[in-house]
């Protein structure tokens, strides 16, 4: 996960905060599809987590001052609601 959280950040960095905010969405819904359809043997072993990684990702991108918009709409991901 460290290199996505990276290239996060340095979008961040770069004074690019809504390509920060899809690469954080990105993340989230790799993470909750794994979650949900893994089959791979190794999920039986990490259960937990996609879950910790969700709320990793999430307050690294909060790091980078969203706007409260922004946060809303990560957190309707979060959440679930992609409508």
């Amino acid at each position: 996960m460290a290199p996505f959280i990276d290239e996060m950040a340095k979008n961040h960095k770069r004074a690019l905060p809504a390509v920060a905010k899809f690469f954080c969405i990105g993340i989230i819904i790799g993470l909750q599809m794994y979650k949900k359809g893994s089959s791979s043997g190794l999920s039986d072993w990490l259960q937990d987590a996609p879950g910790e990684y969700l709320d990793t990702v999430f307050d690294e991108w909060k790091k980078g001052d969203p706007r409260n918009e922004d946060v809303a709409e990560v957190m309707s991901v979060v959440n679930g609601d992609r409508s």
